[in-house]
């Protein structure tokens, strides 16, 4: 019976869950205000004005600035994408280092260039349209509700969406790093056990 997982399972394991939580689940709630509504956002760090759900109450090609109530919320949605950046770099490198060993293994065993080439875009399409369906559904927790106001009309702020709260949502974060540490782990032990395996066949 098998007990340890072996570098590459791991690898692949860590990749996974370093995909999903880094680019579907969400990272950030925002709390805002447009004319009388009141929103409620979360999203992964990469999704822009344009999935905002403001969208249902103006055109969707309507561009609407964007207002935050203080610097500091600014700033820590600009680091949040730098690190979702960073780590989606790292989680997308994962991804195509393996699926240069798989193509590698599958040109060894026979297959034919264009089968594997078929396979490849076949698994890129499908990880990517399981992520971006994973990040809609994971951001349902958003809302948009009308807001009551006392003020007259001409009182209203309308000409911007007002974001007066952020929060980071840790897990996907964390996650997201820690699937990285995994990636890691899995590359040290698979270089050390190929060394081995070659040190054995050397001697």
């Amino acid at each position: 019976m098998k007990s340890r997982i072996s570098p590459v399972e791991l690898l692949i394991l860590s990749t996974a869950i370093g995909l999903a939580a880094t680019f579907a689940a969400p990272w950030v709630e925002l709390r805002g205000t447009y004319a009388a509504w009141r929103i409620v956002e979360w999203h992964a760090f990469w999704r822009g004005d344009s999935a905002f759900q403001l969208a249902s109450v103006v055109a969707a090609n309507y561009h609407v600035p964007v207002e935050f109530a203080t610097a500091e919320m600014q700033t820590m949605l600009r680091d949040v994408f730098a690190l979702g950046s960073a780590l989606g770099a790292w989680h997308g490198s994962a991804l195509v280092a393996l699926l240069v060993i798989g193509a590698r293994m599958r040109w060894h065993a026979g297959a034919s260039r264009a089968r594997i080439a078929l396979e490849l875009v076949a698994i890129v399409a499908v990880n990517v349209a399981v992520l971006y369906t994973l990040a809609v559904l994971l951001a349902l927790p958003s809302s948009l509700a009308p807001k009551v106001d006392f003020r007259s009309g001409a009182d209203i702020h309308t000409d911007s969406l007002i974001w007066s709260g952020a929060t980071i949502l840790p897990l996907a974060p964390a996650l997201s790093i820690l699937s990285a540490l995994g990636q890691l782990i899995a590359l040290g032990n698979w270089t050390r056990t190929t060394a081995d395996q070659r040190g054995r066949r050397n001697n």
